[in-house]
C-alpha cells in the first residue's frame, strides 16, 4: 500500500485483444522542459561514466558501474538546440566499450508524479533502440527510459494489477508547478 503522502501516477502496459497484459515493461510519462516524455520505468538503466562523465556527473558507482536515465539521439539533440546551456560530456559513457562511448546531458529539471527532481543526467541512446526494440513491447512509442538516477529520490511503491506508480519523495523533491499529482 503506498504511503498517504505519495503522488500517484498512471502507468501504460501493452495489451492483447482481451485486455492482458502482453509484457511487464511500464511506461511511464515524465515532464522535461514543460514537455510530456512517455517512457520506459527502468529501475536498472545502467551507467559506465568514462572519467569525464564521473567527474562532471558526479554518478556513483560500484565496479565502474552506476545509474542513469536514457534518452534517444533526436530527443537529446532537440534538447542541445533549445538549451546550448545545458551541460554536455562527449564521450561520457562506455557502457558498450570505449568505441561506442555515447554523451550525457544534465537536464536541470525533470517532472514525475507531480514532483520535480534535477538536475538529472542521460545518456544518449539511439533512436532505434526505443523507438523500435522496446516500443515494440510497449502501449506506446517510448523516448528513453527513467532510472535510479531519478527514482533514487523517492519511496516507489507500484500497483501493477491497477497500472499506477506512486512516488513518496524522501529526499531532494519539491511540488511540480506544471502537473498536479493524480489523485489515487
Amino acid at each position: 500500500r503506498p504511503n498517504p503522502a505519495a503522488h500517484a501516477t498512471p502507468l501504460g502496459f501493452q495489451r492483447d485483444h482481451q485486455g492482458h497484459a502482453t509484457f511487464g515493461y511500464a511506461r511511464i510519462t515524465i515532464r522535461v522542459d514543460g514537455q510530456p516524455l512517455d517512457m520506459l520505468l527502468d529501475t536498472g538503466a545502467t551507467a559506465h561514466p568514462t572519467p569525464a562523465g564521473e567527474k562532471a556527473s558526479g554518478t556513483p558507482t560500484v565496479g565502474g558501474l552506476g545509474v542513469t536515465s536514457y534518452i534517444t539521439t533526436s530527443v537529446f539533440n532537440r534538447w542541445r538546440k533549445a538549451h546550448p546551456d545545458w551541460r554536455v560530456v562527449r564521450d561520457g559513457d562506455d557502457l558498450f566499450g570505449p568505441k561506442h562511448s555515447t554523451s550525457i546531458i544534465e537536464v536541470p529539471e525533470v517532472e514525475v508524479a507531480g514532483w520535480s527532481v534535477g538536475p538529472v543526467w542521460f545518456t544518449e541512446r539511439p533512436d532505434a533502440a526505443f523507438h523500435d526494440m522496446m516500443s515494440s513491447m510497449m502501449d506506446k512509442r517510448i523516448e528513453g527510459a527513467v532510472g535510479g538516477n531519478v527514482f533514487g529520490h523517492f519511496v516507489m511503491t507500484i500497483d501493477y494489477p491497477h497500472a499506477t506508480a506512486y512516488f513518496r519523495c524522501v529526499r531532494g523533491c519539491k511540488p511540480a508547478t506544471t502537473t498536479p499529482p493524480l489523485a489515487p
